[in-house]
C-alpha cells in the first residue's frame, strides 16, 4: 500500500513537472512575422487612442481655465472684448482687427472702439472712440453655466447701454452697444481677455 502511494505521489509529481514545461514550450515559442504585425498594429492604435484622448482632456482643461480667467476678469472689472466681428442691428457682419475694435472696462470707465484697416476715422484707426463711466452695473451667472453683465455709459460724446455675454465654455463672448439717444446698435464678438492680457490700440477719443 505503502509502495503504491508512493507511485502515486511520483506519477502526479511527473506530470506537473510535464505540465510546467509544456506550458513554458507555449509561452517561449515565437510569434510569426503576421502575428507580430499583428500585434504592432493592435499596440499602435492603442496608443493613438490613448493620445487622443489625452489631447482632448487637455483642451478641455484649457478651455475652462481660459473661461475661469476672463469671468474672474469680468468680476474684477478689468478685462477687454477683442472682437473680430461686428454686427449692425440688420444682421450685417464684417471681419475686423480685434487690436482696434473692442469694449474695455477698467473699473467704472468703458472705452468701445470701431477700427477699419485702411481708413482714418475720427480715431486714426478707422472709426470711432468713445468712453464714459458706467452705471448699473449688473453681473450674474446664467443657466448654461456662462456670465451675463450689463451696465450704461454716460460719457460727452457716448450714452449706452451694453451687455455683455460670455459663453459657458472658453472665453468667447458676445456683446451689444445699444445707443440711448439714437436707432443704433453695434454687436461685437470675440475673445474676453483679462486687461493685462489683451492687445490692442486705443485711438483718439473725441471731446
Amino acid at each position: 500500500m505503502k509502495y503504491n502511494l508512493l507511485k502515486i505521489f511520483a506519477f502526479a509529481l511527473l506530470m506537473s513537472f510535464a505540465g510546467q514545461v509544456t506550458a513554458q514550450d507555449v509561452q517561449e515559442k515565437p510569434l510569426t512575422e503576421k502575428e507580430q504585425r499583428k500585434l504592432a498594429k493592435k499596440k499602435a492604435k492603442e496608443e493613438r487612442k490613448k493620445a487622443k484622448q489625452l489631447a482632448k482632456q487637455q483642451a478641455k482643461a484649457e478651455e475652462v481655465a481660459r473661461f475661469e480667467m476672463s469671468k474672474q476678469a469680468m468680476k474684477d472689472q478689468k478685462f477687454v472684448l477683442q472682437a473680430n466681428q461686428v454686427y449692425d442691428r440688420y444682421g450685417n457682419v464684417a471681419q475686423v482687427t480685434n487690436s482696434i475694435n473692442f469694449i474695455k472696462l477698467n473699473g467704472d470707465v468703458c472705452v468701445v472702439q470701431l477700427g477699419f484697416e485702411g481708413i482714418v476715422g475720427y480715431n486714426g484707426v478707422g472709426g470711432i472712440t468713445l468712453d464714459g463711466k458706467i452705471t448699473d452695473l449688473q453681473i450674474k451667472e446664467n443657466e448654461q453655466g456662462g456670465v451675463n453683465m450689463s451696465f450704461n455709459v454716460q460719457g460727452s460724446m457716448m450714452q449706452a447701454a451694453v451687455r455683455i455675454n460670455l459663453n459657458g465654455a472658453d472665453n468667447w463672448a458676445d456683446a451689444s452697444v445699444r445707443s440711448q439717444t439714437e436707432n443704433i446698435e453695434v454687436k461685437f464678438r470675440g475673445n474676453l481677455l483679462p486687461t493685462d492680457l489683451s492687445s490692442v490700440f486705443q485711438g483718439a477719443t473725441p471731446y
